[in-house]
C-alpha cells in the first residue's frame, strides 16, 4: 500500500476506534474508491456503518471484505457477529465454523466456540 492510502487507514482507524464516525466513513469510501480491493478499508467501513444503524450497508462490506481475504479471522468472526445481530444464524454459524477450521487454537476460535453454544 501507497504511505498515503496507509496514513489514511491509520487516521480512519484512528476516527473509528474514538467514535468520530462521520469523520471517519468518507476516509474509508475514499479509500474503497482509490483501491476496491483494500480489505482493512472495507472492515473498517463495516464498523462504522453498523455503529451508525446501517446494517445491511455494514454487512455487505463485512461480506466484501471476507471475498476479499476468505483466510482472515477476524473478518470472517466480525461477519459472523453481524449475521448473528441481524437474526441470520445458519450464515453465522458457517462462519463462525470457519473461524475455528482456520486456527482451532487461536483465541478467536476460542470466542466462535463460544458463540456457537448458542445454537
Amino acid at each position: 500500500m501507497e504511505p498515503q492510502m496507509d496514513e489514511k487507514l491509520r487516521l480512519a482507524d484512528e476516527h473509528r476506534i474514538n467514535g468520530r464516525y462521520d469523520e471517519a466513513q468518507p476516509l474509508y469510501e475514499a479509500l474503497i474508491a482509490e483501491d476496491p480491493g483494500l480489505a482493512k478499508a472495507h472492515w473498517g467501513l463495516a464498523h462504522v456503518l453498523m455503529n451508525i444503524g446501517e446494517f445491511e450497508r455494514a454487512l455487505d462490506h463485512f461480506h466484501r471484505c471476507c471475498e476479499l481475504e476468505p483466510s482472515n479471522q477476524r473478518f470472517l468472526y466480525d461477519c459472523a457477529m453481524m449475521q448473528t445481530m441481524l437474526s441470520m444464524f445458519d450464515e453465522a454459524k458457517a462462519l463462525f465454523e470457519r473461524v475455528i477450521s482456520l486456527d482451532p487454537n487461536s483465541p478467536l476460535a476460542d470466542e466462535a466456540r463460544k458463540q456457537l453454544a448458542y445454537y
